[in-house]
């Protein structure tokens, strides 16, 4: 039986440490997740694409640093138009009843959200049908020479079809009006499941909390406002009804990781738990959302919010479902209480530091 538990205990913790490494300020991994819009305008076909500056300046050699001005980081683009071009027609094709069509670069510019550049390309095809069955998009950027774990969160209007799709190094084809509910529900679960499992910030929020729960039905009461409260700005920001810069919320989420890992210590009443986990969930929502742009505010959003939800949900539970087990087993032992000030007080201090190094930047 020892020898079982064991074996369970270093299979857990080797989880959560997969999970929660490397350390990072910004407490997420990815670096390339890219944002796409598709809608006919007067001259047919409009393909806005958005994605990390310094990884498509990387690839495609527009000379910048992480120290070049915002200006310069305009004028970068404009100077690299060719190469642009070159780059997007070897990694983007658009067909039309079958046939490729070439597009055209047009705007480029440079937007700062989540705390990082996104190189803003708009390119025109000439599509004047707005047929959306005939529309076929086959998406190559950044999987083979950058990063595999690329996604690009894509909207469309085309027509009567509207609609989400997440491309991915698996699914690189879009036939635009043949999406299906589950085909749509799957990329958004994963993309909610992922993104809580790359978010250091969101998994020590969590270890925290459970930490501190003495049975499972605290857990679950707790989980149950958190996630109730995430639910709720996931929605509104998704949805451009809530916008609070990332500038602000990423310091607070910081915050509330150093928070809760030491209330337990500093004589919070319990009376007050349960509002102090419902506020920060509401805070952590929106920092969840900032992966979920769609460039859309009508009904057709609501679906790929809630299968969003659902992956992050499914994150939570696997992180609940490996911890507290091994905070059953180790309670028995007179060291646990060691364990868990020693745990708590490792949040704290990381989370303190994540605070500053945020506010700071």
């Amino acid at each position: 039986m020892a020898g079982q538990v064991k074996k369970y205990l270093g299979f857990s913790m080797l989880c959560i440490c997969m999970m929660i490494f490397p350390f990072r300020a910004s407490a997420h991994t990815d670096n390339s997740e890219g944002y796409s819009k598709l809608s006919m305008g007067d001259s047919g076909l409009v393909y806005e694409i958005q994605l990390d500056y310094l990884e498509l300046a990387r690839i495609v050699d527009l000379g910048v640093t992480t120290n070049t001005t915002a200006s310069d980081l305009v004028y970068a683009l404009t100077k690299n138009e060719n190469k642009l071009e070159e780059y997007f027609h070897s990694k983007l094709a658009v067909f039309n009843q079958g046939a490729k069509v070439e597009g055209s670069l047009g705007e480029t510019g440079v937007e700062r959200k989540l705390n990082r550049d996104y190189a803003n390309l708009t390119f025109h095809y000439p599509i004047k049908n707005k047929d959306s069955a005939a529309l076929q998009i086959i998406y190559d950027i950044f999987f083979e020479d950058n990063d595999s774990a690329h996604r690009n969160i894509a909207s469309y209007e085309i027509g009567v079809s509207k609609g989400q799709f997440v491309f991915t190094s698996e699914k690189r084809e879009l036939h635009v009006g043949e999406q299906t509910i589950i085909g749509q529900s799957i990329p958004f679960i994963k993309l909610g499941f992922h993104h809580i499992l790359i978010g250091l910030d969101h998994i020590l929020f969590i270890i925290a909390l459970v930490v501190t729960s003495k049975r499972f039905i605290d857990v679950l009461k707790i989980m149950t406002l958190f996630t109730l409260a995430h639910s709720v700005t996931i929605g509104l920001t998704a949805l451009n009804l809530l916008s609070i810069p990332a500038e602000i919320v990423e310091p607070l989420i910081a915050l509330s990781v150093a928070f809760v890992a030491i209330e337990k210590y500093i004589g919070l009443s319990e009376k007050y738990r349960n509002g102090v986990v419902f506020i920060f969930g509401l805070i952590h929502g929106i920092g969840f959302a900032g992966a979920l742009e769609l460039n859309t505010t009508d009904w057709t959003a609501i679906w790929p919010i809630f299968t969003f939800n659902v992956g992050v949900e499914m994150g939570q539970a696997l992180i609940i479902a490996l911890l507290f087990p091994i905070l059953i087993l180790i309670r028995k032992y007179k060291w646990s209480y060691s364990v868990h000030l020693a745990t708590n007080l490792a949040i704290f201090f990381i989370g303190l530091t994540w605070y500053f190094q945020r506010f700071l930047a």
